[in-house]
């Protein structure tokens, strides 16, 4: 027979604080990680309120800053991103409408397909693709659709940079 832990208060606290010790997590994230500890509900709920009072958890600012984190990178679909705060539990906001995923998706075929390095990029991006250079169709729609860029997006790439056969 396994022995529970019984947890105080701030036993919960000093836990939920060595899960926040190495990142952020979100209200969901630090729930899940506290019920798997063993932590019963209503102290799980009572640490939550407290971290939010602290502002220790805030689930708005981290979903702002995992956003620009994945938009400054540029090399993820609209899909993608929201897959990403959905499984946090993060709250998605109008910023994410704003997104335009054609450049990220630009550069990902060009560093698959062309493999070129940063410095070359700019090239790739500014001109019309020589006939020679262009890739087959159905590559470069399975691998941006495998990363779940739109069909708009897709659509735009392909008449840019693929070969119709």
């Amino acid at each position: 027979m396994a022995l529970t832990k019984e947890y105080t208060l701030t036993m919960a606290i000093d836990q939920a604080m060595r899960f926040l010790a190495p990142r952020f997590l979100s209200r969901l994230e630090l729930t899940q990680k506290l019920q798997r500890k063993g932590v019963p509900a209503d102290l799980i709920h009572q640490v939550l309120e407290r971290l939010e009072d602290l502002d220790y958890i805030n689930d708005e600012r981290l979903a702002h800053d995992a956003l620009q984190l994945y938009i400054s990178e540029a090399k993820y679909s609209v899909q993608f991103i929201r897959n990403k705060l959905y499984q946090r539990g993060l709250p998605i906001g109008n910023e994410l409408s704003q997104y335009d995923e054609t450049e990220p998706a630009l550069k990902l075929v060009v560093r698959h397909f062309i493999g070129v390095d940063a410095a070359a990029e700019a090239e790739w991006f500014d001109n019309t693709w020589p006939l020679e250079a262009r890739v087959e169709y159905k590559k470069v729609f399975n691998y941006l659709k495998n990363r779940g860029f739109s069909a708009g997006t897709i659509r735009n790439i392909c008449d840019r940079v693929a070969r119709y056969e």
